[in-house]
C-alpha cells in the first residue's frame, strides 16, 4: 500500500507541477456530505445501493457527470480540462461515518479572485443539488462562525486555487501532493495534495475521535486479541470493508491524462501489481502446476507453510525432498524450474529471438491454431452479421442441393500381413477374430484386450 500511495503521490505532484509551469490552473476542491452517528457506511453493490457511499457516488454523478447539460455549461465557462479524484473515509463514535472526495480541478488558465469565487460557486451548487436528488441530507452552505475558512459558505464543498501567477515553481505540486496522505498530516496545517488523493487508507482522523481505516484496524485487531470475540470496534470495520467495495478510490479523467501524456510529464505508468512486484531478483525453485497446488498443497493443512519454510532454508533440494515425502512425482507433478532468462545486456531483438528458438514447437502450433480459429471467427461473425443487416441478400451456397452428393473414393494401401500370421484367434488377446482380420492373426491396432468374450 505504501508502495502504491507513494507512486500517484509522485506522479499528481509531478502533474500538477507540469500543469502549473505551462499556465494551467490547479484548484484542491473538497466534497463532502452531512451525516450523523445512526447513518450506515451503505454499498453500491448490485440490487443493495444505500447509505452514504452510495449518496456520494451517485452525487458525484449527478453534479459532474458528463452527460450532464450544467456539468457541460460549467465546463465551457470556467475552461475546466479534466480532475483527478481520490476517495477518503474516517470514523468515529460521536460522527459517525465521514466519507468526502477530495479533487484537482485543472482549467486552461489561471483564475482571477472573482472567477475563482464563480467557479467556486457554481461546484458547489450543482454538489448541493445532486446529494439531494441522490437521496441525502442537504449539504452544508451557510455557516455563521467567526472567522472560518469557508466566509460564510458552509462545508460541504471547499475549492482553493494551489496556483497564482506569481507563486514559485513547483509549489502547485507539493501541495497537489496532499491528494495521497500518508498518515503524518499535521492538523491544523496545509499537508500536500498528493498525499489527499491516494491516502484513503493511511488518513489519521482530525479530531481525537476520528480515525482512519487502518486506525479502525487496528482497534478491531486489538479488540479481537483483548475480548476472543467481535465487538463494536470489529463490526465498524467490517461494516467499512463490506462498503468500500466497488468505490473507485482513485480516478483520472481521460482528456486530463491525454494532456498530460501531449505535454510530455513524467509519469510512472505502472500499474498496481507492478509497483508490488517482489520477483526481481529472486530464483525460481519449482513450478506447481494448479491441479496439483489445489489438490495436495492449498487444501492440506500445514502443507504450504512447511513449503515455504523448506524452499527459504534448503533451497531446491530440500524442496524436492519435500515435495516427494507427499507421494508426489516431482517431474510430473512438480515441475523443474523454468530456465534463466537471458543476460540482461541483450537488447530487445536478441531476446526475442532466443525466446522464439526457446518456444516449444507445440506452443508456437498452439498459438498459430488459435490465431488460425480466431480469424475464422471473425469472418463468420462479420457474415452472420451481414446477413443479419441484409435479410433479402442472395445467399451463395457452395454444395448444391440438386445434384446427388458424390463422395470421393477413398484410397489405401493395404499391407500384406507378415507370413505366418494366419489365425481365426487374436495372438494378443486370444478373442475370435472376424474373417477380414484372419489373414492378420491380430485385432486392429496394437491389441491389449484381455476379455476373450468381450474382444469376440
Amino acid at each position: 500500500m505504501a508502495r502504491i500511495l507513494a507512486v500517484r503521490g509522485s506522479n499528481v505532484q509531478l502533474a500538477a507541477d507540469g500543469l502549473a509551469d505551462r499556465g494551467y490552473g490547479i484548484h484542491l476542491g473538497t466534497n463532502t456530505l452531512r451525516h450523523f452517528p445512526r447513518t450506515p457506511f451503505g454499498t453500491i453493490r448490485k440490487g443493495m445501493r444505500f447509505g452514504l457511499v452510495a449518496v456520494l457516488c451517485d452525487g458525484w454523478a449527478g453534479a459532474y457527470g458528463s452527460s450532464g447539460r450544467r456539468w457541460r455549461r460549467m465546463r465551457d465557462d470556467f475552461g475546466i480540462v479534466g480532475y483527478e479524484r481520490g476517495f477518503e473515509d474516517t470514523f468515529g463514535w460521536g460522527s459517525g461515518w465521514h466519507l468526502h472526495w477530495h479533487t484537482m480541478w485543472v482549467t486552461r488558465e489561471i483564475l482571477d479572485a472573482e472567477t475563482q469565487a464563480a467557479f467556486r460557486d457554481a461546484l458547489a451548487g450543482a454538489w448541493a443539488d445532486a446529494v439531494e436528488a441522490a437521496g441525502g441530507y442537504s449539504v452544508s452552505e451557510t455557516c455563521d462562525r467567526d472567522g472560518c475558512h469557508c466566509l460564510g459558505k458552509g462545508h460541504g464543498f471547499d475549492l482553493r486555487p494551489l496556483n497564482a501567477k506569481d507563486d514559485e515553481p513547483g509549489t502547485a505540486g507539493k501541495q497537489a501532493r496532499y491528494l495521497y496522505k500518508d498518515g503524518d498530516k499535521s492538523k491544523g496545517g496545509v499537508a500536500k495534495i498528493g498525499l489527499e488523493l491516494a491516502g484513503q487508507n493511511f488518513k489519521a482522523g482530525r479530531g481525537e475521535d476520528r480515525m482512519g481505516p487502518l486506525e479502525l484496524g487496528d482497534a478491531a485487531a486489538a479488540e479481537l486479541e483483548r475480548l476472543k470475540a467481535a465487538g463494536p470496534f470489529v463490526e465498524k470495520y467490517r461494516e467499512r470493508e463490506f462498503g468500500v467495495f466497488g468505490v473507485r478510490k482513485h480516478y483520472r479523467t481521460q482528456n486530463l491524462n491525454k494532456l498530460i501524456k501531449a505535454l510530455g510529464i513524467e509519469q510512472d505508468t505502472r500499474n498496481d501489481a507492478e509497483i508490488t512486484d517482489d520477483t526481481e531478483g529472486l530464483t525460481a525453485i519449482a513450478v506447481i502446476p494448479a491441479n496439483t497446488w489445489y489438490r495436495h498443497i492449498a487444501r492440506r493443512q500445514g502443507r504450504r507453510l512447511d513449503l515455504i519454510k523448506v524452499a527459504e532454508t534448503y533451497g531446491l533440494p530440500g524442496v524436492r525432498r519435500l515435495v516427494e515425502s507427499w507421494g508426489l512425482v516431482w517431474g510430473k507433478d512438480v515441475l523443474d524450474p523454468p530456465t534463466p532468462l537471458a543476460p540482461a545486456d541483450m537488447d530487445a531483438e536478441q531476446l526475442a529471438l532466443q525466446e522464439e528458438k526457446e518456444l516449444p514447437a507445440a506452443v508456437t502450433a498452439y498459438r498459430e491454431a488459435r490465431r488460425v480459429a480466431n480469424e475464422v471467427r471473425a469472418d463468420d461473425v462479420a457474415a452472420s452479421l451481414d446477413r443479419f443487416r441484409n435479410p433479402s441478400k442472395e445467399i451463395r451456397t457452395t454444395a448444391s442441393l440438386r445434384e446427388p452428393f458424390k463422395p470421393e473414393p477413398i484410397t489405401t494401401t493395404i499391407e500384406p500381413p507378415p507370413p505366418g500370421a494366419a489365425s481365426t484367434e487374436c495372438r494378443r488377446c486370444g478373442g475370435k477374430l472376424a474373417p477380414v482380420l484372419q489373414p492378420y492373426g491380430q485385432h486392429a491396432g496394437d491389441c491389449l484386450r484381455k476379455d476373450p468374450e468381450l474382444a469376440a
